[in-house]
């Protein structure tokens, strides 16, 4: 499953992101978050995508980013979580702008 996220996430958006990735793992769905469309990432909004690759992982399931944005990857390089996560092209069509 493809999760799309966009926008700022941090401490006041990383709830409903670690919630929305725990349905579809529960769903045993694989997930890919796309992460082309975020402007912003802090600590919690990677610790939200952390946890969902631990969950998807003790449950067999792929987790995998899509596209992470110019914001993200910085955070994740700083964060050492970079190696963690497969990492996925883009959609065709999309451009991060």
């Amino acid at each position: 499953m493809r999760l799309v996220v966009v926008g700022d996430v941090d401490f006041a958006a990383h709830p409903v992101l670690a919630a929305r990735i725990r349905t579809l793992i529960e769903d045993r769905r694989a997930v890919v978050v796309d992460c082309v469309g975020v402007t912003f990432l802090d600590s919690m909004g990677l610790r939200a995508l952390v946890e969902g690759l631990r969950a998807a992982d003790d449950r067999g399931l792929g987790f995998a980013l899509a596209a992470p944005s110019q914001p993200v990857l910085p955070v994740m390089e700083l964060s050492g979580t970079t190696e963690l996560f497969p990492i996925r092209d883009p959609e065709p069509g999309e451009t991060g702008s």
